[in-house]
């Protein structure tokens, strides 16, 4: 959807995007990623994509990060 919303330069799904984005990761501790929605949903409010690509890419490698992680965890509970 970000990406998406990236290329139609659509700042409004870029702020709401991020912004849902930024409560998930926040909730299950991803405060990296937390931070890079933060970052993304401030150039939607702004009404910029300068710099979302940018973000976007760093947020995708720290989403498998985060992902990878915490399927790590589930692993060892079950």
């Amino acid at each position: 959807a970000l990406r998406q919303a990236i290329a139609a330069l659509d700042t409004n799904n870029i702020r709401k995007t991020a912004h849902s984005l930024k409560s998930s990761s926040a909730n299950v501790g991803a405060e990296a990623l937390a931070q890079m929605c933060k970052e993304m949903e401030t150039l939607g409010r702004t009404e910029t994509t300068e710099g979302a690509s940018g973000i976007l890419t760093s947020m995708e490698r720290e989403f498998h990060a985060v992902r990878d992680s915490l399927g790590a965890i589930l692993e060892k509970e079950f």
